[in-house]
């Protein structure tokens, strides 16, 4: 061993393996009770006997600044998370998952805008996230306690009785009665190391927003002439959501449960099933799961070697890292706190600022479709793998334009005329 030496690579996966962060601890991270911790590992068989793995579920919020640039020059500390320009690109977001990973429900998004601008015209119902507003953009009792009431509905409806593992946080009740939904709470300081969205989840989660939000400053940096004109809406923010959270694998769920102390023996049973018996299958499965997170940093490191914003590049796991201190609900205790805000007329043009991104005048749905008989003759002559999503787009905007239609019956002779 005297010889060995580890490099960057070896170091990122032992780190990643072993849940490790390079960075300064504090809060409840600094004062986890490992004999509490341990007993309540010991508890869990008993504590979950009588329900199903697929109604073992775990929920936690967490911060999120949805507009943050991969630049170390920028820094973050907790005081901006109650006022300022940068408080307004934060969201809380409450993630709940069952212990199989076959049911990751849809997030609950927390901001500071009921309404912001890029929602004009649109059914905020059908977002594929559930939209909260209020002043802080924090959890808080009502709106954990209206999400709790909506799930037992939902349980009431498919019959089932779940048991729903929770941290101890003050926007947390604890004398709700819910006829289809155990709360059950870990011990105090230890959810840094007893709580499955903390063991690995969240962390994917953001891994994949973030490769998003690359992507988006890679594709504006052809015409971007600053930073400052690389603009990051809220819809934008949404889709990224939705679809990191579905990017999140069953395979990460059921590790990071396993690793809370969560033992599946219905999974492990199949698992070892479909394994041939064989050592060597066994030992390619765990390495497999346990290269998973690396690679997805390596593919945000890939895509970060293109992004040069103002000072040096972050590499990715500081990126994914820079928010895991954010609060998620009012830890100052400042009366700050405002319940769900009404759409108050005049709230969004003082908050949305920074959604004032449209200088340029959108094209027309025929222009668009145009655009998009252009992508065909890119995906015909250069990109095939581009083939199948611009043939979904070109549906999508067929449906549109249908829809759009006036009085007016519009002829085949209409779409193809020329502005």
């Amino acid at each position: 061993m005297g010889s060995f030496k580890a490099s960057n690579g070896w170091l990122e996966k032992f780190r990643i393996r072993h849940n490790l962060s390079f960075r300064v601890i504090s809060g409840e991270r600094l004062s986890v009770d490992i004999t509490t911790a341990d007993d309540w590992v010991q508890r869990i068989p008993k504590i979950i006997d009588d329900y199903d793995p697929k109604d073992i579920f775990n929920c936690d919020e967490t911060g999120l600044f949805f507009k943050f640039m991969p630049d170390k020059s920028l820094t973050l500390n907790r005081e901006q998370c109650k006022g300022g320009k940068k408080s307004k690109e934060r969201y809380t977001i409450l993630f709940c998952v069952n212990s199989t990973g076959e049911e990751k429900l849809k997030p609950l998004v927390i901001a500071k805008s009921l309404k912001p601008r890029c929602f004009k015209n649109l059914n905020v119902s059908k977002l594929p996230i559930n939209w909260r507003a209020n002043k802080t953009a924090w959890m808080n009792v009502k709106l954990f306690s209206e999400w709790l009431s909506d799930l037992n509905v939902s349980m009431k409806k498919q019959k089932r009785k779940i048991i729903l593992f929770l941290d101890n946080a003050p926007c947390h009740p604890v004398d709700i009665e819910l006829s289809n939904i155990k709360l059950q709470y870990f011990p105090p300081n230890t959810t840094s190391k007893l709580q499955p969205l903390d063991q690995g989840i969240i962390h994917a989660f953001k891994t994949h927003y973030r490769k998003h939000l690359v992507k988006h400053i890679i594709a504006r940096c052809t015409t971007a002439q600053t930073p400052d004109d690389i603009k990051i809406t809220h819809l934008d923010a949404i889709y990224w959501i939705d679809a990191a959270w579905k990017a999140v694998t069953h395979t990460t769920i059921r590790n990071t449960f396993r690793v809370a102390g969560f033992k599946d023996k219905q999974h492990d049973d199949i698992t070892t099933a479909t394994s041939n018996d064989t050592e060597t299958s066994s030992t390619d499965s765990t390495k497999s799961t346990d290269d998973e997170p690396y690679k997805d940093l390596k593919k945000l490191d890939d895509l970060l070697e293109h992004v040069t914003i103002g000072g040096q590049t972050m590499n990715a796991a500081d990126f994914v890292d820079i928010d895991n201190d954010t609060p998620a609900y009012n830890e100052w205790f400042d009366q700050c706190e405002q319940l769900v805000l009404c759409d108050v007329k005049g709230q969004d043009d003082d908050y949305d600022d920074d959604d004032q991104i449209l200088t340029e005048s959108p094209p027309k749905l025929t222009e668009a479709m145009t655009m998009i008989r252009k992508l065909h003759l890119l995906a015909t002559t250069q990109q095939p793998q581009l083939h199948q999503l611009i043939n979904e787009l070109e549906s999508k905007l067929t449906d549109v334009y249908i829809n759009s239609k006036t009085k007016r019956q519009t002829t085949l002779e209409d779409f193809f005329k020329q502005n």
